[in-house]
């Protein structure tokens, strides 16, 4: 890069430079005299590309750390593409060896149990994580309660997917995401008292305080699922906000209490659905929603 107006303190000169962007140096063009690199400037781009195109992603750091990598997203793997720095491909016995270093680098990483351990269970988390469409803190969070789990050594006799929808479930619960235990256990190809006994087991040793599901996200839930409107959606909100005012929510089970308000505003609101439509959409019983709606209609009947 070209400047003017500096003087060279070798021949005296007042003459053009050249400034070096890699090396930083500033070179005389009369003498060649290398004036200095305290005062030049990077004139590249400070910003670095990691997605495929190299150009749409313009980070400035790397990766991020993350737990649910065993590793926390830390360590460094050998490119897969088989070139040299110029692009040229390698020939058959340089793709042999860096073959070989690929495995032993992958078993290097995951060369202690807790390692294949965390691995695993992580990658079994990615699967569940589609399965229940469930956002990243929340996988986070679950991430986070199973590498405590681990530490105390409670996966130890059970299976790590009983174990991680166990810390799911916790983690769901904990960011507000209407997730069932029932809906979790059969998601995980898992039994429901199975499931439950190890989610007690992990709330009591980690010591959690696992909050209670807000019966008002569980609407918009079980309305999805019914189609019903907006007006009735709307109707429902309105109507559990009462019922969690004047206390009949206490002890109910947020999900049947959900569907009985939801089945309440379709009759109000002259949209038909049948008990045993909502009934299946909420995960409950027939008889649950009837108990659940008689309680609604004596408590607050000037709701309907």
């Amino acid at each position: 890069m070209l400047s003017n107006g500096l003087v060279c303190k070798t021949c005296y000169k007042l003459a053009d430079v050249i400034t070096d962007a890699e090396s930083g140096e500033t070179i005389c063009t009369n003498c060649g005299m290398v004036m200095g690199n305290d005062k030049s400037f990077q004139h590249t781009p400070e910003w670095r590309a990691f997605d495929a195109n190299h150009m749409r992603d313009r980070s400035r750091v790397g990766m991020p750390m993350t737990l649910t990598r065993h590793d926390k997203g830390l360590s460094t793997v050998i490119g897969r593409p088989d070139k040299d720095a110029g692009g040229k491909g390698l020939d058959s016995s340089t793709r042999s060896l860096m073959q070989r270093l690929r495995i032993w680098d992958h078993r290097i990483q995951v060369s202690s149990p807790t390692d294949r351990n965390l691995s695993n269970a992580f990658q079994k988390l990615d699967r569940l994580k589609g399965k229940l469409g469930l956002p990243d803190n929340v996988i986070e969070k679950a991430a986070y309660i199973y590498r405590k789990v681990q530490q105390q050594g409670m996966v130890r006799g059970r299976t790590i997917v009983a174990t991680l929808a166990a810390t799911v479930y916790i983690a769901s619960r904990e960011a507000g995401v209407p997730r069932t235990l029932a809906e979790v256990a059969s998601l995980s190809n898992i039994s429901y008292k199975e499931l439950s006994r190890i989610y007690r087991r992990i709330v009591l040793s980690l010591d959690l305080k696992v909050p209670i599901i807000d019966p008002v996200k569980c609407i918009s839930k079980i309305a999805n699922k019914l189609e019903l409107s907006e007006k009735t959606k709307r109707h429902a909100i309105s109507y559990m906000h009462n019922v969690k005012t004047s206390g009949i929510a206490a002890g109910k089970d947020p999900m049947g209490l959900a569907g009985a308000v939801l089945y309440l505003s379709c009759l109000h609101c002259d949209e038909h659905r049948t008990q045993l439509d909502v009934a299946a959409a909420s995960g409950v019983t027939e008889v649950t929603l009837r108990n659940r709606c008689k309680e609604l209609n004596t408590k607050l009947p000037q709701l309907n």
